[in-house]
């Protein structure tokens, strides 16, 4: 989107915030972008008016439950999910099931909820939408506690294990991987535990595959990816895998119109829509190292330390999300603080190199600080 912006490009982005005024708005406004009101982001019918009365001619959508007008996809140019591929994420026993045909590997199903095992929403409700590790206990305690109906799925704990995500670009009917990477950290499967509010960076750290692990996750994504592009539609997302004594088992696929996952793309905005609405994914695929970025996690001491954004251009390193303009500064978005109850939200950093003398900088200048 900020390419896009540079480009020339009028850019709204609508509002994913719970509240209003926790919407990067300012952030967002200095890069050239604009963040629609809550009202108007979040009424179907409010929504299509703003795209009639301001000419929009090009959509962007992600959101998998919205209800796309027709002439949105025959008059205007889109991309994003179609109904099939909308379901890769929002209905994962659906997914699941799909992929065990492709005779990739799945974690058996079980029949009720042990020690060990993870629960899973077999559909995407607001309730219900990340998959709970019960490994203890209490954790079964709780989980038995907090789920009051059957809109879930058991399946065998992998563990210990090695995460790997893989990024995908899909688009006219074809697939490129544009990178793949392992996650380790305390929530690197993204599970909610006892029921705590967490959110995935703060306990995330990344590290190049080794040979044998990138092998597997590469065998797999293929299979997997030939049956997602046949679905259609064109978005972009990553696929989690899990390993575990030399086997590759499937975790889940997120897949959105724009899936960045706070990372940028290494495209232009013209080359972003020749990939997308020209069926070229390899133009985004290609553009990055698919085995070797540099992806660091930066931390703020406090809630409001100032972030030293300067340092971006003085380094020639790509700018971030999750940040926002507050009281004319630089600090991270109030947007997910919520998750975290001391509002400590870290956010992700990547490029192909990043020099040390930035990190150097940063900690001996500024409350932030490069877990690496």
């Amino acid at each position: 989107m900020v390419e896009l912006a540079k480009e020339g490009h009028q850019v709204w982005v609508t509002n994913s915030a719970n509240k209003d005024d926790e919407s990067p708005r300012e952030y967002y406004k200095s890069l050239g972008i604009t963040i629609l009101d809550k009202e108007t982001s979040s009424r179907e019918s409010l929504l299509r008016k703003f795209v009639d009365e301001n000419g929009i001619d090009t959509i962007i959508n992600e959101n998998h439950t919205f209800r796309v007008p027709q002439y949105w996809k025959t008059d205007l140019d889109y991309i994003g999910l179609n109904t099939l591929s909308g379901h890769l994420e929002s209905r994962k026993f659906w997914c699941r099931n799909e992929i065990e045909k492709l005779g990739v590997n799945v974690p058996k199903l079980l029949n009720e909820i042990t020690v060990p095992c993870a629960v899973k929403p077999k559909k995407f409700n607001d309730d219900f939408q990340s998959a709970f590790l019960v490994v203890e206990q209490s954790h079964l305690n709780t989980m038995v506690n907090s789920i009051g109906d059957e809109n879930y799925y058991v399946e065998e704990y992998i563990g210990p294990n090695i995460e790997t995500n893989l990024d995908f670009v899909v688009s006219g009917g074809k697939y490129s991987i544009s990178y793949v990477q392992s996650t380790v950290g305390d929530d690197v499967e993204k599970y909610a535990v006892e029921g705590k509010q967490s959110w995935w960076v703060n306990g995330t750290s990344y590290h190049l595959l080794d040979k044998e692990t990138r092998a597997l996750t590469l065998e797999a994504g293929h299979k997997i990816l030939e049956w997602v592009a046949s679905l259609g539609g064109s978005f972009m997302g990553h696929i989690t895998g899990l390993v575990k004594d030399g086997k590759w088992y499937f975790c889940e696929i997120n897949a959105r119109g724009e899936m960045s996952n706070s990372t940028p793309t290494y495209v232009t905005g013209s080359q972003y829509l020749d990939a997308m609405l020209n069926g070229k994914p390899q133009i985004i695929g290609d553009a990055r190292n698919t085995f070797s970025n540099c992806l660091v996690r930066a931390m703020p001491k406090e809630a409001d330390s100032i972030y030293p954004f300067h340092l971006h251009e003085k380094y020639g390193v790509r700018i971030p999300c999750g940040l926002d303009i507050i009281d004319g500064e630089y600090r991270s978005s109030k947007q997910f603080r919520y998750k975290v109850s001391d509002g400590i939200i870290g956010i992700v950093l990547m490029d192909e190199e990043i020099p040390e003398e930035f990190f150097q900088e940063m900690e001996a200048t500024s409350d932030w600080y490069c877990p690496r």
